[in-house]
């Protein structure tokens, strides 16, 4: 085989390496979608049509060229099926092709391949191949019959599909998709025009731009795959990232970077479209509880307060990206607005802290309503209907722990004569003024009550009857020496005393107050202002004085 180098065979020797270079990392990454595999396909046949293309462009005879030119035909014809491939999976996502299809679309491409290498035979591809000057020279004018505008006809009408999948895309999706796809659908343009130069003798003769125009195809190409991450992660999130989605879903990429951000991911974060592409650190500095998430690799959902133009209280979830193969491509935000389950969450705390205030209100009334049924509401101590719920538990303790308990009944003596002569409202003092005698010297075990008006009874659990007559003793005295100042004026006034002791003058409340009752009046029937013990009187407890 002859073979001359010359300007044409560089530029489309560069044109090879620069698609297989593409080819080659495309190839790589084929398994995460469908469109990146037919992709992958698209630009190893273009690589093949550039490196056969390069080769004819260096041949030197007929034979040479007309055989390279052959080859570029299967070249083209797998540029157009997988650039159909390509366009229709990248456009609808789809994850696969049954094999009719496939077929199907092979069918009139193999058919022009055919046609091609039989052109020896019906010359409809190539009616004479003419190599003008003097030889050796790599320029060959080919003479095209109806055959080669068929083929032709095929290649555009593929194309021409194809670009219009492209094109439609470039107006749907996010904003990331929509560039990814403008690229994509200018490096198609290239081959496309250059070829319609070709046919249509623009360009000089014998000068075919349609191989090298793959050029522009790869930069273009390149630029997608890796500057604008075509393939990368959109499309496997696009089933997700619907447009009218209520929650707002953030893409970022392997690199830290956002991808595609959907319209309620915008009005929650108050984002626009020059985020896209952005490190999210930079994009995302006003949530630091996203961030912290984010760094940590938290996945559990977390609820924060977005601080935006439209501020409102959110949940928000990171998940990981991964492709059907476990690849991690990327990960997912998603944010989901709950302002009005927190405004319900919070008006329902607000109801609930206000009914334990009120239940706590209640309870507190309650105590007060229960001390106001035991506690007489003059002297603050115990009356007669505690003293009736609290006597026999007190005698059924001592009996069981087998221990003595002194009753000490009072009675303040004249005291209708003090409320006659002074008014009721002196008597209430004198009544306070005992009481608080009564109450500074009782121990933690002894009980006072007041029975009413001015009767009063003392209960001492544990002790003896001469510690009784002695306390009671004491009591007297000290009411005796106290005085109630009212209107300049001291009054003074005493009081009478009647001690019994259990269990030796009764057993039960009924007999040990009567016995305590009928000593107190032997005290105010002897002369008042001293204290008498029930065994004073009578050996027998329910024996009556004469």
């Amino acid at each position: 085989m002859s073979f001359q180098l010359n300007p044409y065979f560089g530029v489309l020797a560069l044109t090879a390496v620069i698609n297989v270079l593409v080819a080659s990392l495309a190839w790589q990454r084929r398994g995460s979608t469908l469109a990146r595999t037919y992709f992958s396909l698209m630009m190893i046949a273009g690589t093949f049509y550039a490196a056969v293309a390069a080769i004819e462009a260096g041949s030197v005879t007929v034979s040479d060229k007309i055989f390279w030119s052959t080859l570029e035909y299967v070249g083209t014809g797998g540029i157009a099926v997988f650039f159909f491939l390509f366009a229709e999976a990248f456009a609808h996502e789809r994850s696969r092709f049954n094999p009719y299809q496939l077929i199907r679309l092979s069918i009139w491409p193999l058919s022009n391949v055919i046609l091609v290498a039989t052109n020896a035979w019906h010359h409809w591809i190539w009616t004479a191949v003419i190599i003008p000057g003097s030889p050796p020279s790599n320029v060959a004018i080919y003479e095209h019959g109806p055959g080669y505008f068929w083929v032709l006809l095929c290649m555009y009408l593929y194309g021409i599909r194809s670009i219009q999948l492209l094109g439609r895309s470039t107006f749907s999706g996010g904003t990331l998709r929509r560039r990814q796809a403008l690229f994509l659908l200018l490096g198609s343009l290239f081959p496309y025009l250059s070829g319609a130069l070709y046919s249509l003798r623009i360009t000089p003769p014998g000068l075919n731009l349609t191989p090298m125009s793959l050029i522009g195809t790869g930069l273009c190409f390149f630029w997608a795959l890796f500057r604008m991450g075509a393939f990368d992660t959109i499309p496997i999130a696009r089933e997700m990232l619907i447009e009218h989605l209520r929650d707002g879903v953030i893409v970022i990429d392997l690199k830290h970077r956002i991808v595609d951000i959907n319209p309620q991911g915008r009005s929650l974060t108050g984002l626009d479209n020059r985020c896209i592409g952005q490190s999210l650190q930079t994009t995302f500095s006003n949530f630091p509880e996203i961030l912290q998430n984010y760094t940590t690799g938290v996945e559990t959902p977390f609820e924060l307060w977005l601080s935006t133009q439209n501020s409102c209280y959110a949940t928000a979830q990171i998940s990981s990206l991964v492709d059907y193969q476990g690849r991690l491509q990327g990960r997912l935000l998603i944010l989901h607005d709950i302002t009005k389950r927190y405004q319900a969450e919070l008006k329902l705390r607000q109801a609930n802290n206000c009914l334990q205030r009120q239940l706590e209100e209640i309870e507190f009334l309650q105590t007060e309503l229960e001390n106001q049924a035991r506690q007489d509401q003059l002297t603050g101590l115990f009356n007669r209907h505690h003293l009736n719920e609290t006597l026999p538990k007190e005698l059924q303790q001592a009996r069981q722990s087998d221990y003595p308990i002194v009753f000490i009944m009072l009675d303040i003596d004249h005291f209708k004569h003090i409320n006659d002569t002074f008014g009721h409202r002196v008597g209430d003092l004198v009544l306070k003024s005992f009481s608080q005698i009564l109450s500074q010297q009782m121990r933690s075990s002894d009980i006072p009550y007041r029975l009413g008006g001015e009767e009063f009874l003392m209960v001492f659990p544990g002790m003896t009857l001469e510690a009784g007559r002695q306390r009671a003793e004491y009591l007297r005295q000290a009411f005796e020496d106290s005085a109630v100042c009212w209107a300049g004026t001291k009054i003074k006034a005493t009081v009478s005393g009647g001690i019994a002791i259990f269990p030796d003058h009764g057993t039960n409340d009924d007999d040990l107050l009567h016995a305590a009752d009928l000593a107190l009046y032997a005290a105010k029937e002897t002369g008042r202002n001293q204290i008498i013990c029930f065994n004073s009187l009578h050996p027998q407890p329910h024996q009556a004085l004469p």
